[in-house]
């Protein structure tokens, strides 16, 4: 079994997101569909991905396919809902969007063009090099996302305007339609400026995946009890940057202090972290039938080979191979 388990599972994150809100809404579903055991994985086809959003459009076009994008709740207990909401606030948020995008090596990205407190200013874009800009319907479900992300963080005064100033009745109904289609007439589906209030913005309770977070994972090691405080907080979020700088901070101590004492019991930050990102990164394998990317991706590591590489180095095998070694039965 080879360890390059197909990348594009944010897109396959996406088709399960509108199968299972479609579902919950009684929506008709394309004939053929993969039962729901295969969507779970990374390899959803090209053809299913369109089906899907087609189903969607012909049934409430392009307002009911922003609104099912929205309803990230369907994704609880996936990997990647836990590593977006583990965000404290919206520009955390698009920090992990954009590695998310780096990771699968995504042929559109957003990019930030301008921010304020309280306001940010966004274009859903081709990469250069990798062909040609999204499609609207692609945009909206990637807006559609990040709103419903948002909306779950709790993020306060949530408001979007399109392109040129078009703003969007969040509530839905016929408003909603005519505003967008007003924006994809005039070709700014793919221009966004989000508003908010600039408050702290706490982090959803309700978060927790399939399996739980687990800050135990490292408490049997023989490690000195400041070193179990950060593997703790670093699996609570193992998708964070979780920085020496930040680690530090968390701890009341400056970054020299914390490195030292580390040292002293032949510790850093990074092997720490690196120690937990692969228990929790098992857990995953082991537990669910997630890819093994978007496990990757949700423990933090910077892309596949990177999680590849750690992973063997820490556990003596590649984690697909340490999956269908441990759950041959």
């Amino acid at each position: 079994m080879q360890d390059d388990d197909h990348n594009d599972f944010a897109s396959a994150a996406m088709v399960r997101l509108l199968v299972r809100a479609m579902a919950a809404q009684g929506l008709a579903l394309p004939p053929g569909l993969p039962a729901p055991a295969a969507l779970a994985g990374s390899h959803v086809p090209l053809d299913c991905k369109r089906a899907v959003v087609q189903a969607v459009l012909a049934q409430g076009g392009p307002a009911l396919l922003l609104n099912l994008a929205r309803q990230v709740h369907g994704l609880q207990g996936d990997p990647l809902h836990r590593a977006l909401l583990g965000a404290s606030d919206v520009h955390g948020l698009l920090a992990r969007w954009q590695r998310l995008e780096r990771y699968v090596h995504s042929g559109h990205q957003v990019s930030m063009l301008a921010q304020d407190p309280g306001r940010v200013s966004l274009h859903h874009h081709a990469r250069p090099g990798k062909g040609g800009a999204p499609l609207p319907p692609e945009s909206l479900a990637v807006l559609g996302v990040l709103l419903g992300c948002c909306e779950a963080l709790g993020v306060p005064g949530l408001a979007v305007h399109l392109g040129g100033g078009t703003a969007l009745p969040l509530s839905g109904g016929p408003d909603l339609a005519a505003a967008l289609a007003t924006a994809i007439a005039q070709g700014h589906a793919s221009h966004w400026v989000l508003h908010w209030q600039p408050t702290a913005v706490a982090a959803m309770p309700e978060a927790a995946p399939t399996p739980d977070p687990q800050s135990t994972l490292c408490d049997a090691l023989p490690w000195p009890a400041l070193a179990h405080q950060i593997a703790r907080r670093v699996l609570h979020d193992p998708a964070g940057e979780h920085s020496v700088h930040a680690l530090a901070r968390s701890q009341g101590q400056a970054s020299r202090t914390l490195q030292r004492h580390l040292a002293a019991h032949g510790l850093s930050c990074r092997t720490i972290a690196t120690e937990a990102r692969t228990r929790s990164a098992a857990q995953w394998l082991l537990d669910t039938p997630h890819g093994i990317a978007e496990i990757g991706f949700a423990c933090g590591f910077a892309d596949q080979p990177h999680f590849t590489r750690e992973f063997a180095r820490q556990v003596g095998m590649t984690p697909a191979r340490y999956r269908q070694a441990f759950t041959a039965g």
